[in-house]
């Protein structure tokens, strides 16, 4: 039955609906090759044409004094309003409530109507934070790394008054001065150059992307010519791998080794095989000599080397052992803190750690002791540090490196700033050296370092900076 009753409801719905149209039928399957998927113009609203904002306004300033982010955007011209907008998600974001003294700030305003569209702060050397307004009221906040180029900068000037007011009058950067100072104060010290002398030199700098930071990483070469002499240096690595500073000779500037790792008061007590210890009341042998100094004082490493130990030591309590070429090694203890780690390279000059009285110590001092081939000697008479030479296996390479420097500050003329194409010797496997040699901070030692970045071989040109002089090719 249930059968039948389906057949019959389909014989019904068959009697029930129409007969399909055939006219229609034939106007949905005759298609029109030559129109099939055209758009009718008509149903085409007119296009509207997309211009593109202009472009911001850059302006970029170095901060002249610190104040909080609020009131320095609304000095900058900022509604009340819009700088507090700004300035918490600075502070909700980056966590910058102030700005600086010293940082870059860039700010990007809309050429029409003066309104901010974003901004662009410095934190440091390495990162720098963008803020960019989307309207109503929209602000995105992002750190982003600042990409640097290398660029070498020839600068050159006659002494009219003195050394360092004319350096300074030239902006030359205090890390290339204390440079300069620390190669030729053995030869010929600075501040007693005559007036009519002749300083040429090339620095490295490190220039973002946008121009909006740069910094000294270096100095190149240079040459002072008066009284009918010249100084020169040049930076070039030496057998290990460590730039240094050479004479035209291929002879090392600057000191070897310092005569003691930091500014003391007084020798506490020296060396000795038979001293009675003051904690453990019993004669023993002081391997060193101690050093008296405020608690905090930096200690310096006194020659190149390379961190052997670098944390606690038992008695010397926390210390650092540093390996030197010829079998030295120098021993410096009853640190507070130390600043280098095992296996580091540290420069002649180089902070390594902090004046303290941890281990068996009654006040704070420094512990300082010297070994050689495996025995301790007595600091105060033994002496750190030879004459280092170019190496020869080295020698062609820097006599290259020299006649192109001497090359490019022959031809630059006196009184100018100009961004330097310099030519780069090539070293074995087609590597090309580059060397930079810059101060350590808070000693008059030197500090040196390899730049990673290379120029490539090319006739050596001269680019103003400045201005003031033609182009030199």
């Amino acid at each position: 039955m249930v059968v039948a009753s389906l057949a019959t409801l389909a014989v019904v719905r068959t009697l029930l609906l129409p007969a399909p149209d055939s006219s229609s039928k034939s106007q949905i399957t005759q298609v029109d090759p030559d129109t099939a998927g055209r758009i009718e113009s008509d149903w085409i609203d007119d296009p509207v044409t997309a211009h593109p904002a202009p472009p911001p306004i850059l302006i970029s300033l170095t901060v002249d004094r610190s104040l909080p982010t609020q009131e320095y955007l609304e000095e900058a011209g900022l509604d009340r309003q819009a700088a507090a907008s700004w300035a918490a998600a600075l502070a909700r974001s980056a966590e910058v409530r102030r700005f600086d003294r010293g940082h870059v700030l860039t700010l990007m305003r809309d050429p029409e109507t003066g309104e901010l569209r974003g901004l662009r702060y410095t934190l440091d050397e390495r990162v720098a934070v963008s803020q960019q307004t989307y309207g109503e009221g929209v602000l995105r906040t992002v750190e982003e790394p600042i990409r640097y180029v290398l660029r070498p900068v020839a600068i050159s000037f006659q002494l009219r008054h003195g050394f360092w007011r004319d350096a300074r009058g030239q902006a030359i950067p205090r890390p290339i001065l204390d440079t300069l100072d620390y190669a030729f104060h053995d030869y010929h010290p600075l501040t007693s150059l005559p007036r009519g002398a002749a300083v040429k030199l090339i620095y490295q700098e490190k220039v973002s992307h946008d121009g909006a930071a740069s910094f000294a990483t270096g100095l190149e070469a240079a040459a002072i010519s008066f009284q009918g002499k010249t100084l020169t240096a040049f930076a070039f690595p030496d057998e290990n791998g460590r730039p240094r500073l050479y004479n035209s000779d291929g002879v090392a500037l600057g000191a070897e080794a310092l005569r003691f790792p930091l500014n003391f008061d007084y020798i506490s007590s020296g060396f000795s095989y038979h001293r009675f210890h003051p904690i453990l009341h019993q004669y023993r042998a002081h391997t060193g000599v101690d050093l008296a100094a405020r608690y905090g004082t930096p200690v310096h490493a006194v020659a190149d080397g390379r961190v052997e130990q670098a944390g606690w030591c038992g008695e010397l309590g926390k210390c650092v052992r540093i390996q030197h070429s010829g079998g030295v090694v120098t021993v410096y203890g009853h640190l507070s803190r130390v600043m280098t780690a095992p296996g580091e390279d540290v420069s002649v000059g180089e902070l390594i750690g902090l004046v303290g009285a941890t281990g068996l110590a009654t006040g704070p001092h420094l512990h300082y002791a010297i070994e050689k081939d495996g025995q301790y000697v007595n600091p105060l008479t033994e002496t750190l540090g030879v004459h280092h030479q170019v190496s020869p296996r080295l020698r062609g390479l820097f006599e290259s490196f020299r006649r192109e420097y001497l090359a490019v500050l022959e031809r630059l003329p006196l009184g100018g700033r100009y961004a330097v194409a310099l030519p780069a010797a090539e070293a074995p496997g087609n590597a090309v050296l580059t060397t930079a040699y810059t101060p350590t901070r808070g000693s008059r030692a030197a500090r040196l370092t390899t730049a990673s970045e290379s120029f490539a071989r090319a006739p050596a040109a001269l680019l103003p900076v400045s201005g003031r002089s033609s182009v030199l090719r």
